[in-house]
């Protein structure tokens, strides 16, 4: 009897250790500057579990055209983050690069609350590249994504 609630107690504890190793990630929902005066991506659920990501935002001059994708489309509110599920410390899914229109695997880390890590892989997490972005903490993108020349500092 005794060596049954033994076996009982060990296999409780391992069952509530696995749950607790696969808790999801730290959500990384909201919006991130890619760089100085590059792009705002927005990060939001699209979907039970799923989040997704967007350009809304760009740093350009009044005169510079807003950036256009592969087959001639406007960046602006292009969906190139997608299909991030959350897995045991990061959000894995895919991510579309929209010069090329190649699509490529994508695993995305919150580093701390203002710091995330996106590492774009063909194949395999090692086979990629690895980019930092930092919280966006600028008023909100306009409509067209048009942010001054400077708001990326």
């Amino acid at each position: 009897m005794r060596s049954i609630l033994i076996a009982s107690f060990s296999l409780l504890t391992l069952v509530l250790g696995s749950a607790a190793a696969r808790a999801a990630p730290p959500d990384p929902s909201g919006l991130w500057s890619t760089g100085p005066n590059q792009a705002v991506v927005q990060i939001y659920t699209c979907g039970a579990d799923t989040l997704c990501g967007a350009l809304v935002g760009f740093a350009l001059n009044a005169t510079d055209p807003t950036p256009h994708t592969w087959n001639g489309t406007s960046q602006c509110r292009f969906v190139f983050i997608t299909s991030l599920h959350p897995r045991t410390r990061a959000w894995f899914g895919g991510i579309i690069d929209p010069q090329n229109g190649h699509h490529y695997g994508a695993k995305i880390r919150l580093m701390s609350p203002d710091r995330l890590r996106l590492r774009g892989y063909f194949l395999l997490p090692m086979l990629g590249a690895t980019r930092f972005w930092t919280r966006y903490q600028g008023p909100p993108p306009p409509a067209d994504c048009r942010l001054g020349p400077h708001a990326l500092g």
